[in-house]
């Protein structure tokens, strides 16, 4: 797997909830990725998937996330030498001020639950941002049953 050639301490240093870099992995393997597309990684946390994406696909990526700053987020990617493949950006999702059609590519992962949650927001302010024809990738967690005598003691 591409994603455990990553420096451990690293991942687990910048990780925000479950492991970012599997599930992007597993999600970009349904995805058509081409060096140099567009691709808006909204929720994007300290980056991690953002960086598997230029790293892995030669993608240009707009790191975005609400919670880490742009600096805090440029400086992980400056120390990964790719600067020059993924812009960071702070925003929240709802003021997202990009061109519409400018992404060839929208993922989302471990994030869509914080902003997604009205009735309108995909139709509203993602769909539009997204080239026609193309897709919107969003993973969140969950469970496969639900807890029947209490959370789990591992959890």
């Amino acid at each position: 797997m591409k994603s455990s050639q990553y420096d451990t301490a690293f991942v687990k240093e910048n990780m925000m909830g479950p492991n970012s870099m599997k599930i992007i992995e597993e999600v970009a393997e349904s995805l058509t990725l081409e060096k140099e597309m567009r691709v808006l990684d909204l929720g994007c946390g300290k980056g991690l998937t953002s960086i598997f994406l230029a790293k892995e696909y030669d993608a240009t990526v707009f790191a975005t996330d609400l919670w880490i700053s742009a600096t805090e987020n440029y400086e992980r990617i400056k120390s990964m030498g790719i600067e020059d493949k993924i812009i960071p950006i702070h925003a929240e999702a709802h003021d997202l001020l990009f061109a519409e059609e400018f992404f060839d590519v929208t993922i989302s992962i471990d994030a869509y639950h914080y902003f997604g949650v009205e009735e309108d927001y995909l139709t509203k302010h993602l769909a539009p941002l997204v080239k026609r024809g193309r897709k919107i990738a969003v993973a969140v967690p969950g469970l496969k049953k639900e807890f029947e005598n209490g959370v789990p003691e591992e959890l």
